[in-house]
């Protein structure tokens, strides 16, 4: 590679506590978790809208807030901001609450599923009111170091290039960018995904104009409704459907496209596919832009071939018409950022507890077909504080799909509500730690426990 040698020139500074790379699932709760706490917060992100993988689709959560008591109950296991949020998603209208459901494919417990666009206003007046400094459409790219501490964090935008000079940073990004430019360890699983789960890469869509009741009527075997929620007078307004459609003889339109059939269907608005989950996508390394860019372009024609071919084949699907997109693919996983502590499988399934924790955990994306991938009794494992402190920086915290190195551990922890929860505990530890001037490490465990308790995170069951 060739490179041209830029002049050295003056950029101006912002100053802040604590700097965040990425509003997204984790980000953004560990910007209002590090501002609840007292910290001065500035976050930074890429796209026009904070909130990341929600925003962009993957609003559903199956029994992610809940671990298994039980052959009949379950117990809810997360609260702290993540729970508040879905409840205020629900008062907004923008979201089905917490639909009891039987045991099902992920153990059971209740479904949640939300509207990415009512998404967008609440999480944005949540981050307002915490008083997060937020710049948006920001891109980072690069940090200055200081030995084993970074000095300050490098962004562009409409402004030209600042420099945040923080006392604290979390890695929020997904991909561990703030990690990679601090010459942090990473190591790639996205080459792994495949042999957990279709491909890294998914990009969800949805169609309008659906006549759901033929789709259930006319594909019985294929097509599973599996919960309804009814008004207060007993009538049903809501129909949440998740449809898996499995014959790829009938359906050999969609299968001819190379589409994973475990292709979920939800339905939350009358009429309305609203979450289509293209959960088998491009394999590539979503950290290098060529790469990603390709992906971007070649899951839009994807999904456009995916309409077509529900319209071909699917009864119910005659009159539907593609009516929205994903503002950007999803990555499931790309590069793991070295920790000081990594979750195994090994300790999933046998439900391990740490002295050190930020919060509970139960969901696993491999159910129902691994069944001993599961937490024992109780049900669910901690996360510990040590599994967000890259090894090698003094101030940098990771928080969301970047930190489990095990490809089948990674699919518990990889998931939405599972990055929240490290993103409360990232954000109020770098709070912490920005107030004692110290380093993650030199963190009293007694004082973040209590300052977590305090944001109502589940500790204790």
């Amino acid at each position: 590679m060739k490179y041209y040698q830029e002049k050295g020139r003056e950029i101006p500074i912002i100053e802040t506590d604590v700097f965040i790379a990425g509003a997204g699932t984790a980000g953004c709760i560990a910007a209002i978790a590090a501002a609840r706490a007292g910290a001065r917060v500035v976050l930074a992100e890429k796209m026009p809208v904070p909130g990341g993988t929600y925003t962009n689709g993957g609003i559903g959560t199956s029994s992610f807030f809940s671990a298994p008591k039980d052959d009949r109950q379950t117990v809810r296991i997360v609260d702290g901001i993540p729970y508040e949020l879905a409840l205020r998603l629900e008062k907004e209208g923008g979201a089905t609450g917490f639909i009891h459901t039987p045991k099902d494919d992920h153990r059971g417990g209740y479904r949640f599923v939300g509207d990415h666009e009512v998404y967008k206003a609440v999480i944005s007046e949540m981050l307002m009111e915490a008083g997060v400094t937020v710049y948006l459409q920001t891109m980072f790219c690069g940090v200055v170091m200081d030995g084993s501490r970074i000095q300050a964090a490098l962004v562009e935008n409409k402004d030209g290039r600042q420099a945040i000079f923080a006392k604290q940073y979390i890695d929020a990004s997904g991909d561990g960018d703030i990690a990679k430019f601090a010459g942090a360890e990473q190591i790639e699983n996205w080459q792994n995904y495949d042999q957990v789960c279709g491909g890294p890469t998914g990009l969800v869509f949805g169609m309008a104009g659906v006549d759901f009741d033929r789709l259930i009527a006319e594909n019985e075997g294929a097509v599973r409704v599996s919960y309804q929620k009814p008004a207060a007078d007993g009538t049903p307004t809501l129909k949440l459907s998740f449809c898996h459609l499995r014959d790829p003889e009938r359906y050999k339109a969609l299968a001819d496209l190379d589409i994973n059939f475990f292709t979920g269907i939800q339905s939350i608005h009358p009429g309305e596919a609203t979450y289509i989950n293209n959960s088998k996508g491009v394999k590539v390394d979503a950290s290098k832009a060529e790469d990603l860019s390709m992906a971007e372009m070649k899951l839009r024609v994807k999904i456009l071939r995916m309409a077509q071919a529900f319209k071909a084949c699917v009864p119910g699907f005659e009159h539907a018409y593609l009516s929205w997109a994903a503002t950007q693919i999803g990555i499931r996983a790309s590069k793991i950022t070295v920790c000081d502590k990594t979750i195994t499988q090994e300790e999933i399934s046998n439900a391990a507890r740490f002295e050190d924790e930020i919060g509970l955990y139960a969901f696993h994306d491999l159910a129902p077909k691994k069944p001993e991938l599961f937490a024992k009794d109780p049900g669910f494992y901690g996360f510990p504080y040590r599994m967000l402190l890259a090894k090698g920086c003094d101030n940098l915290l990771m928080a969301g799909r970047c930190v489990t190195e095990e490809i089948q551990a990674h699919m518990s922890t990889r998931n939405t509500v599972g990055c929240m929860v490290m993103g409360q505990g990232a954000g109020v530890a770098a709070a912490l730690c920005a107030q004692a001037d110290c380093g993650t490490r030199q963190l009293a465990y007694p004082k973040l426990k209590k300052a977590l308790l305090e944001q109502n995170v589940i500790l204790e069951v």
